[in-house]
Parts: structure tokens; sequence; C-alpha cells
């Protein structure tokens, strides 16, 4: 008898714990719409490329994004939201990669759309590689990304509203620096005459 009990338990709970696991589908990314996906953070269009990044919230919600810093920005203004999962290209490839499995490359002469300068890759291997042959870059895991200093280049770009104090000070050192040209081309040509 103690054993028909026993046995009929198992069952039950092996069962429970079956169909436990058969419940919710796992999240996946979804294809960008060029010329209508626009990005959750600044609002430009997202290009089907490698600088795309997605989030997908628990209710099914799927957040799209041009740069990988729009998503970080994403992640740090809505720290209360339920993610359930993050997703970067493959800077190769192009193939989505979980955030928590890529390895990322940064240098500030990388040109993605907000002037992050991060390119992902969905092995280790291949970062290195990539950082090899541009002999620049510096190659760096989810953890130390996490930690990153998340400035931007603010050579092509134009600013996120309420963007760092250092992002608008690298600004300003580029409105003086471009003020100090134009003074010394005048200069110049006043010389010449």
């Amino acid at each position: 008898m103690k054993s028909r009990k026993w046995t009929i338990g198992a069952v039950v709970m092996t069962f429970s714990m079956l169909m436990g696991g058969c419940g919710k589908e796992v999240a996946k990314p979804v294809d960008i719409v060029e010329g209508v996906d626009k990005c959750d953070v600044c609002h430009m269009n997202v290009p089907n490329d490698h600088n795309a990044t997605e989030i997908v919230l628990q209710n099914g919600k799927v957040l799209k994004f041009d740069d990988i810093g729009c998503m970080h920005r994403w992640t740090k203004e809505h720290e209360n939201e339920s993610v359930e999962a993050k997703f970067v290209r493959d800077y190769l490839s192009q193939e989505w990669v979980n955030t928590d499995r890529a390895t990322y490359v940064y240098d500030k002469s990388f040109e993605t759309p907000m002037g992050y300068g991060i390119y992902s890759f969905k092995d280790k291997e291949a970062a290195e590689a990539f950082v090899k042959e541009k002999q620049t870059g510096l190659v760096m895991s989810v953890q130390e990304l996490d930690k990153h200093t998340w400035e931007r280049s603010m050579k092509k770009h134009g600013k996120h509203k309420g963007d760092s104090e250092s992002d608008q000070h690298g600004s300003k050192d580029d409105q003086h620096g471009m003020q100090d040209n134009q003074h010394g081309t005048q200069e110049a040509q006043q010389t010449q005459n």
C-alpha cells in the first residue's frame, strides 16, 4: 500500500513539474521594420543593422532601440519594469544574441547611431579578433558593460534630453574647439590679405 501511494505521488509531482515548464514560451526578438520602427528613447528610425537592440517585457511588449546606449538609458530610467529578455545584434552576422551571452567592444571612434561606440559580438573570440584587426577597442563582458561610463562621441550626433553633464561638457568643449578653429581661420585669411 505504501509503495502505491509513493508511486502515485511521484507521478503527480513529475506531471506537475512538466506542466509548469510548458506554460511559458521563451522570449524572442522580433524583426525590425525599417521606416516604421522608432527607437523607444530617441525616437529615431531603427535601421535593421548590427546596432539594433530590443527589450522584451514580461507582458510581451517589445521595445526597439537604434543604439545599445539607448537601451541602456531606457533600462536605467525604468528600473522597476519587468524585463523578460534583452537582445543585441552580432556585429558580423547581425544575428540576435541575448545580452547576457554577448561580448562587447567599445571605442569612442566606433560609429553608432547615437555615438555610444559599442559593438556586440556573439562570441568573445570574434570580438578579440575584431579589436586585433582594427588595432583599437576594449573588449567587455556584460558585467563590465554594466560598469561602463556610457559616454557619447559628439562628432556627428545630437543630444538626448537629459544627457549627463559630462556629455554636455564635451559638447561645450567641441563648440569651443570649433570657435577657436574658426577664429584661427579668420586670422589666417586676414594675414593673406
